[in-house]
């Protein structure tokens, strides 16, 4: 029996010890790339822009503070580790995170599974006993497996085809995510809404693109090139790309 437990403890450490250190993942603002450093007590997360709408990101300027620190407790189950901090609100927030090896890659915020706001550490524990969720809003990258997208087409080499292709796949992925989170719950914590935001915007476009590109600077060519386009200056005002038109 104790060489059962030993086994089993095995096994799962070296996921989650797979899960520290440093990761990369897509976000909106100035910087396409946001890096996030995990530690068993602490998330330390960098280059955090607010989601589209807010930041307008045809022409916004990023935020420049260095990094968030986020004091977590770690509870490891399901075969997922669930990372829980206490907002300034006194919300206790659960982010769900699982590894996956043949990718080298790390999922976080399950928008159908428990990634909520609860009142009481109780709740979150109640919350994790029964979670189901499947899907998973941002996948962490290393490194290294972002610079290959280096060798891809740059988003300014887009067709107008391809960026209406593109912007159409960003709202869809985004409408999905809202279908998956429901109603009755807590707006997901607010630094993740620039990663969910990112990766949604980096999954719309065709893979031959190199998602790095995805920044403001370089989203001025196409939306200058082509939002004259009826369809497309509604595309681009449905992202969030573009201000809204005022009387």
């Amino acid at each position: 029996m104790k060489n059962l437990f030993f086994c089993l403890l095995i096994l799962w450490t070296i996921p989650a010890a797979a899960q520290k250190g440093d990761w990369y993942t897509y976000s909106t603002g100035k910087a396409s790339v946001c890096h996030i450093k995990i530690d068993d007590e602490e998330l330390v997360v960098e280059r955090m822009d607010p989601a589209f709408r807010q930041l307008k990101l045809a022409g916004a300027a990023g935020k420049t503070e260095v990094a968030e620190k986020i004091e977590v407790k770690r509870i490891n189950a399901n075969g997922r580790s669930y990372f829980i901090h206490l907002s300034f609100d006194n919300l206790y927030f659960c982010t769900t995170f699982k590894y996956f090896k043949k990718e080298d890659s790390l999922q976080m915020y399950c928008a159908d599974g428990i990634d909520d706001g609860y009142q009481t550490m109780q709740d979150v524990m109640a919350a994790i006993k029964k979670d189901t969720g499947t899907h998973f809003s941002i996948t962490l990258y290393r490194k290294e497996r972002l610079d290959e997208q280096k060798r891809k087409q740059p988003i300014t080499k887009v067709t107008e085809e391809e960026f209406s292709a593109g912007l159409q796949g960003f709202t869809s992925r985004m409408d999905q995510f809202w279908q998956y989170r429901g109603y009755g719950r807590y707006e997901p914590f607010q630094t993740w809404m620039g990663l969910i935001y990112g990766n949604a915007f980096a999954e719309g476009f065709d893979d031959k693109f190199n998602k790095l590109s995805l920044t403001a600077t370089n989203l001025k060519k196409p939306i200058s090139a082509f939002g004259n386009n009826p369809a497309i200056k509604k595309q681009l005002k449905d992202a969030g790309l573009l201000e809204e038109d005022t009387k």
